[in-house]
């Protein structure tokens, strides 16, 4: 079976919020690749959907977000743990 790798995680930024939404910005590093800011949109403390926005502008819909918990800064954590 195959190691897994855990990324080098920067500060965990609150970015913003609308219409009941945070926005937390993360710079995450790979070994061997470069840094990227990846972008999570959610409510606080809930377990509903959570879109993670890629460096180059694109979206994900995170596949069962509740599994992380409740989202927040720990949130993100746990989702690159």
């Amino acid at each position: 079976m195959a190691e897994r790798v855990t990324p080098k995680l920067s500060t965990i930024a609150h970015v913003g919020t609308l219409a009941n939404q945070r926005a937390y910005r993360v710079n995450v590093t790979y070994p061997g690749e470069p840094t990227r800011s990846v972008s999570f949109v959610g409510t606080d403390g809930d377990y509903g959907t959570v879109v993670m926005v890629m460096h180059d502008g694109s979206q994900h819909r995170v596949t069962d977000p509740g599994r992380f918990g409740a989202f927040g800064p720990e949130w993100v954590r746990r989702f690159y743990a």
